[in-house]
């Protein structure tokens, strides 16, 4: 039945095959697609578990956040994520804590983020640092917008 689903008219069946491209740009398209279609692309599960694998850290962040829009239960996307906070990449801690942030307060052991998150406070890239800030105005329940957008309620 899933094989129906499909993002952008494609099937769940041919983004699983995506993770398998030798281009990282396509498993990360598979990879976001599937995120898409979310708990219909169950099927996907495995394949998605095993890109947390994958040896290009975005792949692995955009993964996990995919997985954990298809299966939430599962813890694995949250450790994964939280792992590649630590990347030497600012864009991949940047990515990873944003979809922490979107995952949401409520998510299965969301609440092993927050640590992590924190100590980003003090990373040398500005970017790391503003998406880990809005992460955790977002899994603290805070939801503050940045200071530049209350300027323009005002």
């Amino acid at each position: 039945m899933s094989a129906q689903v499909a993002y952008l008219g494609t099937c769940v069946p041919d983004w699983v095959k995506e993770l398998s491209s030798s281009d990282p740009l396509q498993r990360r398209l598979g990879a976001y697609a599937l995120g898409e279609i979310g708990p219909a692309a169950t099927e996907a599960v495995s394949d998605l578990a095993a890109a947390l694998q994958d040896p290009v850290a975005f792949v692995r962040v955009w993964a996990a956040a995919a997985l954990a829009r298809v299966a939430p239960p599962g813890g694995e996307s949250v450790t994964v994520l939280i792992a590649e906070l630590g990347d030497e990449l600012a864009f991949v801690r940047s990515l990873a804590a944003w979809h922490l942030g979107r995952l949401g307060p409520a998510f299965p052991g969301i609440e092993q983020a927050l640590l992590p998150l924190r100590q980003l406070a003090g990373d040398m890239d500005p970017s790391v640092r503003v998406e880990a800030a809005l992460a955790l105005g977002m899994l603290e329940g805070k939801g503050a917008p940045p200071p530049e957008l209350k300027s323009l309620s005002t």
